[in-house]
């Protein structure tokens, strides 16, 4: 059985989720109050509504980003403390651009050919903010995806149709696609029914063997993507 967290966007997601995928239960709030006053309580009713116990969790899945710097650390933090006050609990993470690929590629492969053109990639982009988003293709290989950039790249809103012009085989979601989606291309699917990441996909996606995942208090670390708002102000400074 899998806790997982995701805290990398305005939204706070806890979902229990067993090991073949199933949904056990699931909390997620859009917007609200900060991270900090919603995310424990978000644990606290998924176990309730499983009527589980924090000490039947095996694993402690938590998104690493990237996204936002607060919500990361608060998201990933939380996720640590839990692991560490299980007995052997697992703490894996999984980057979220990665997780909303695996939700992009598995809604593909959910689609019926006769409804969809043919795809050979998947892009997802997170707000960043600054009128940037964070953004990661990933290939698709026997219907999964593998990632075609090392990196998360940074790219300017003004930029993101040239962005995704280089994949116009593409579908394209997550919170970023949807806040500049005048700016896809034609060519480019955008599926809307993917908003943005959601510790549901952070789960599938670790079952699924998604990569960039990682194993254990020394690798579960945040991705940030870029500095830090005050390393930038200061920089500047």
């Amino acid at each position: 059985m899998i806790l997982a967290l995701e805290t990398a966007t305005v939204a706070c997601s806890v979902a229990l989720v067993a090991d073949d995928g199933a949904v056990l239960a699931e909390s997620i709030e859009r917007e609200g109050p900060a991270h900090t006053q919603r995310l424990l309580p978000g644990v606290h009713a998924v176990l309730r509504a499983a009527a589980v116990e924090l000490d039947d969790v095996e694993t402690i899945a938590v998104g690493l980003g990237p996204g936002s710097y607060t919500g990361m650390r608060i998201g990933i933090a939380t996720a640590r403390a839990l692991a560490q006050a299980g007995d052997g609990v697992r703490l894996v993470g999984v980057p979220t651009l990665g997780a909303l690929a695996w939700a992009l590629a598995a809604g593909s492969r959910a689609s019926a050919p006769v409804d969809r053109v043919a795809v050979g990639h998947v892009v997802a982009l997170v707000d960043g903010r600054r009128k940037e988003v964070f953004a990661a293709c990933y290939a698709l290989r026997a219907g999964l995806p593998a990632p075609v950039e090392e990196a998360p790249a940074v790219v300017r809103a003004a930029d993101i149709a040239a962005y995704l012009s280089n994949w116009p085989d593409a579908i394209v979601g997550g919170d970023g696609a949807l806040l500049y989606a005048e700016s896809i291309p034609v060519a480019v699917r955008l599926d809307r029914d993917v908003v943005g990441p959601t510790a549901t996909m952070v789960a599938r996606a670790w079952l699924g063997g998604v990569p960039g995942r990682v194993e254990g208090l020394a690798d579960v670390l945040p991705i940030y993507g870029r500095a830090p708002d005050a390393v930038r102000w200061t920089a500047r400074g």
